[in-house]
């Protein structure tokens, strides 16, 4: 009966320790998947990020060269009116 009593105990205490296991299993499974989400979420964001840097890039290059256009193209050297010239100094300090 001894016997019997210390392998109920031992299992006992093994279902329990199984039980405890499991629950952390589900608990580091639920971390795991949270974390998972906030990589993909700063995945997305550093997506959108290098596609706006790529437009502000080309935007900078579109004013660039609209910029030298202005400066150096046909007329560019022509007199400006008066309205004009103070446009161009606060466009053109």
């Amino acid at each position: 009966m001894t016997r019997w009593g210390i392998l109920a105990a031992v299992f006992g205490v093994l279902v329990l320790a199984a039980g405890a296991l499991a629950l952390e299993l589900k608990d580091t499974r639920a971390e795991l998947a949270a974390a998972e989400a906030k990589a993909a979420a700063y995945e997305e964001a550093a997506r959108i990020h290098r596609r706006h840097v790529v437009q502000l890039e080309a935007a900078k290059a579109e004013a660039g060269a609209l910029d030298r256009e202005l400066q150096e193209g046909e007329g560019a050297d022509a007199a400006l009116s008066d309205y004009l010239m103070r446009g161009a100094g606060r466009v053109w300090p």
